[in-house]
């Protein structure tokens, strides 16, 4: 019976029925109306004929009217759903794509419904897959920029090593590009203390220096390779769990830097982040930022073995302070071994530092060049002429006594007052003070000629500059 009925209703029906039947309905209205007005106006004969009367034409209107409304509110049942479906559908045009249409129809409205459903769904699925697309293609865009930054960086660090002598220039600077490498992460590079040859930290970015103060490591603590302590891996160590003790961190990777085969300081990236894992190409960038640091390390301690070994000034191309000293000192012996005395000048240039700060760079390194010039070509090839320090010059006299050593003192003060202005083409006065010390009047040792000296020429500043002092 349930069947039957389903059958005869219109529910299942297609719209196309639906609209075949309202517009059947619908059409009976003028239908009825044209009989009516045939059988009461034009041939009411006919109407007697059929047996109509007032009564039956009547209901046949009042049957029009009803039939008519069942014709209308099948065309709003079909009309309806679809204005409904078409705001729901501009709903999710403007992307409202959690909505869900309700289906109550098994036609094309029905199918309809679901259409747009199914669609909304698949929109909606989507749009969450491109936002997780659009996460991983950001994260993957900071990590592509990290590396970009990690590799300008090392292009910067080696920049850096072939121009500057300065080591704890580029120990900072290479301090604060692995810093950069993870978000809140601190570093800081260990080597061994010049005077008591413990490990300490030499440079360090994102991390305060009055925390490192209390970080001391032996050198028997000294990592020999790589240690990793992440949610991954718990490297046994030293030196390991005295820094994290120390900085409170989490999770610490550290880099052995070797020199000359042997452990000799350490490069330290740490984090406080739980649940943390150091990913394989920060530890390989790390490793090449570990051999900058190393090339940067062997080229100051080259630089200052050559310093050692060098025995000229490189501007003025005199002899340096080692060597004076060195030479002074041999002079001093073997004038006590011939009882023969040996003089020492130490010349010093008047007002060098205001003439720096007034004229610059440039102009004082041609005065001290200058001047280098002068003294060499004022001595004999026996005696040595060298720079001490920025405006400081120095003449060993062997084998001349300190009335002798004071004469050739003064020749050199009145010859740099007539003409070393005159060589340089300055307008003003350029003057210098000396003072001299001879062995064994005023010490038997290098040390104490050139202290001696020392304080002479600072007698002759004293008394008003210009002036041989003995």
């Amino acid at each position: 019976m349930f069947y039957f009925l389903k059958k005869m209703s219109l529910v299942p029906k297609g719209l196309k029925y639906k609209t075949m039947i309202a517009f059947s309905l619908m059409s009976l209205i003028p239908l009825l109306i044209c009989v009516w007005l045939v059988t009461t106006y034009i041939f009411p004969n006919i109407a007697l004929f059929l047996g109509l009367s007032l009564g039956n034409i009547s209901l046949i209107l009042v049957i029009s009217i009803i039939i008519s409304l069942l014709g209308l509110y099948t065309i709003k049942q079909m009309i309806d759903p679809v204005v409904r479906i078409a705001g729901d559908a501009k709903d999710i045009a403007e992307g409202d794509v959690g909505k869900v249409i309700e289906v109550e129809r098994e036609d094309e409205i029905g199918d309809l419904s679901k259409s747009l459903n199914i669609m909304t769904q698949k929109i909606k699925e989507n749009i969450e897959e491109l936002k997780n697309y659009g996460e991983k293609t950001k994260l993957i865009n900071m990590e592509i920029n990290k590396k970009v930054l990690a590799l300008s960086g090392l292009l910067q660090v080696g920049n850096l090593i072939s121009s500057s002598n300065d080591l704890l220039r580029i120990l900072n600077f290479i301090s604060q590009k692995i810093s950069e490498l993870e978000n809140g992460s601190c570093s800081f590079i260990m080597l061994p203390d010049s005077d008591s040859g413990e490990i300490r930290a030499f440079s360090y970015s994102n991390i305060e220096e009055k925390s490192l103060k209390n970080l001391v490591l032996k050198k028997d603590d000294l990592a020999a390779e790589i240690l990793i302590i992440d949610k991954s891996l718990r490297s046994k160590s030293i030196a390991a769990n005295k820094i994290m003790a120390s900085l409170n961190l989490k999770n610490i990777v550290i880099l052995p830097i070797f020199i000359s085969r042997r452990p000799y300081g350490m490069l330290v990236l740490g984090t406080t982040k739980e649940d943390f894992l150091f990913k394989d190409d920060e530890k390989e960038l790390l490793r090449i930022f570990v051999k900058q640091a190393t090339i940067a390390i062997e080229n100051d301690a080259l630089i200052k073995k050559a310093k050692e070994l060098a025995v000229k000034d490189e501007l003025t191309g005199l002899y340096n302070e080692g060597f004076i000293y060195a030479r002074l000192d041999e002079e001093i012996k073997r004038a006590c071994l011939y009882q023969r005395p040996c003089g020492y000048l130490l010349i010093d240039i008047d007002d060098f530092k205001d003439f720096h700060e007034r004229f610059g760079e440039s102009k004082a390194d041609i005065l001290l060049k200058c001047l280098g010039g002068m003294l060499n070509s004022s001595v004999t090839t026996v005696d040595k002429v060298g720079r001490l320090s920025i405006d400081r010059f120095a003449v060993i006299v062997p084998e001349k006594n300190k009335k002798q050593v004071a004469s050739v003192a003064e020749d050199i003060r009145k010859k740099v007052e007539s003409d070393l202005a005159k060589v340089m083409d300055f307008s003003g006065k350029l003057t210098v003070s000396i003072g001299v010390s001879e062995n064994p009047i005023d010490g038997s040792s290098a040390d104490e000629l050139m202290k001696k000296a020392a304080e002479l020429v600072k007698n002759a500043k004293s008394l008003g500059k210009n002036r041989v002092v003995v």
